[in-house]
């Protein structure tokens, strides 16, 4: 039976507070994903540990989200986006102050793995929540909103870091996350209570297809994790990953009720805008992976110099992420989504027929405007993608989008690591060839949506 508040759309004055509701979870999230990056070497004295055990207080926190957010996205469309929302707030909280108080390196892994679980929370119903509860002359608007947060989380990252970092100590990476969650608790309970009821009751929850899903995406990103050490236990992984994912389909085509319905992919422009947000994950991290390794390694830059010329895209996407939603409404999905994604494509191509010493202006102008593109793509993609489904499995398809953009990132940082330090090529070389790749999957993305309108028209015709 469905719930009268989620049929119910909210008032213009109940905007805001979703908004900053939705999009605090989000940035919280991205904020944590980057935010030990600089700190590192800092825990590793701390920890009397070593780069690699350390590293994986990142690499698990990004494979325990992309394994957990699908299982989340259907929970929550089952038993209310808003309580799956306010608990991951609070396992995010509680995990944060058990990271700040960490004795050992192990501890600080496992409790990032339960930090991880309540990211993979709030990620799968950050955007349910605005595509169910704001209405629609506001929704573009308001997914725009969301993708400003989502940029500002990776444009604050390394920078909080660095400053915490040198002023009060690396607990209060984690310590500071606490007093953000209470906050943006108070208001779920406050101003958002009663707007977040599930869908249906009676929704099944498809458990045993849940795990299949979530242990061939963990055996995905772990293997992706490693591709660059080229060691041969890698291939089986990304092979156990394989039979999983198979035993998935096998299974969800013989359901009644799948966790994604396979007909939607019948549908192109749903499946090209997936492939499309997949490769946007990709690129972008590979831009910021390879734009200050290059910087260090061929003009001597240190890290905080390489770091302030990396802002500049995320400052793209946080600029023309306010607008997309507004031109939205006037452009339409299909053609906002066109104009980024060339917006970041002739960057991209730039960058990749420059001659081997690149000019630092041309570097950073042509990271803002791949990230001007990127804001302009992200949003119209998000609404595309929760278009093609109705409101009882928004928060499900909502997190296979972000699952979809969260493997593109594992998988392009990969293959990035493997082109800067393969011993055939020089850093330069490597570089190049990264934008190579960058500039092909993206101009896929572009031909694909052609393709697919014109398939569109004829089939009218």
């Amino acid at each position: 039976m469905k719930d009268s508040a989620d049929q119910s759309l909210v008032h213009n004055e109940s905007y805001l507070s979703i908004v900053l509701v939705a999009g605090t979870g989000m940035f919280l999230t991205t904020l944590d994903s980057g935010i030990l990056n600089v700190a590192i070497s800092s825990l590793v004295q701390e920890f009397h540990s070593s780069v690699t055990t350390v590293a994986w207080t990142i690499s698990l926190y990004t494979i325990v989200i992309c394994s957990c957010i699908v299982v989340f996205g259907r929970l929550s469309d089952r038993y209310g986006r808003l309580k799956i929302y306010s608990m991951g707030l609070t396992l995010f909280a509680l995990a944060s102050m058990f990271c700040a108080f960490s004795e050992t390196v192990m501890q600080l892994i496992l409790f990032r793995i339960l930090q991880g679980i309540g990211a993979a929370m709030l990620q799968a119903t950050s955007v349910a929540l605005i595509t169910t509860l704001v209405s629609p002359n506001k929704k573009g608007e308001a997914l725009g909103a969301l993708a400003s947060f989502f940029g500002l989380g990776h444009v604050l990252g390394p920078a909080a870091g660095g400053v915490i970092l040198s002023t009060v100590g690396w607990k209060w990476l984690f310590l500071m996350n606490i007093p953000i969650c209470l906050l943006c608790l108070l208001a779920c309970r406050s101003v958002l209570k009663g707007k977040g009821s599930p869908i249906s009751n009676h929704q099944p929850l498809n458990l045993s297809g849940s795990l299949l899903l979530s242990a061939s995406i963990f055996f995905l990103v772990y293997g992706c994790s490693q591709l660059e050490s080229l060691h041969p236990g890698t291939y089986i992984y990304i092979l156990i990953f394989a039979i999983l994912m198979f035993l998935f389909i096998h299974r969800e085509k013989r359901v009644v009720n799948p966790i994604v319905p396979l007909s939607l992919f019948k549908n192109g422009f749903f499946t090209i805008s997936l492939y499309a947000i997949f490769s946007y994950g990709g690129v972008t991290r590979l831009c910021m992976v390879v734009v200050p390794y290059y910087l260090e390694k061929k003009h001597g830059f240190v890290p905080w110099q390489s770091g302030i010329v990396n802002l500049l895209l995320p400052l793209g996407i946080v600029l023309t992420s306010s607008i997309a939603g507004r031109l939205m409404r006037s452009w339409g999905t299909f053609r906002l989504m066109i104009v980024g994604l060339c917006c970041m494509f002739v960057p991209l191509l730039i960058l990749a027929f420059q001659q081997l010493n690149w000019h630092l202006t041309i570097v950073c102008f042509m990271l803002f405007v791949y990230g001007l593109g990127a804001g302009l793509f992200q949003p119209s993609n998000i609404a595309a993608i929760m278009e093609a489904v109705g409101p009882a499995h928004q928060a499900t398809i909502g997190s296979v989008q972000r699952l979809v953009q969260n493997v593109g990132i594992s998988l392009f940082t990969a293959v990035t690591a493997g082109f800067l330090q393969s011993s055939t090529h020089d850093v330069s070389l490597g570089s190049r060839n990264s934008f190579y790749l960058a500039a092909a999957v993206t101009i896929l993305g572009i031909l694909g949506f052609i393709i697919v309108k014109l398939f569109e028209k004829s089939y009218r015709k």
